[in-house]
């Protein structure tokens, strides 16, 4: 069976890509695209490893 918050971490991460996305798009518009992939790539790390410290942690 799968459990509830396994369904709510899904949602959660892909309401997390969105997220990130959408910042990129709209408020780092006129940064290079190396720097806009850069700021994308370290967001999405620091997020995961939120996610999983609270994982771990039950919160």
């Amino acid at each position: 069976m799968v459990k509830i918050q396994y369904i709510f971490y899904v949602i959660g991460i892909i309401f997390l890509f969105s997220t990130i996305s959408y910042f990129a798009y709209q408020y780092l518009f006129d940064l290079s695209d190396i720097v806009k992939t850069i700021i994308l790539v370290c967001s999405t790390v620091i997020f995961f490893f939120i996610a999983e410290f609270m994982a771990e942690r039950d919160i």
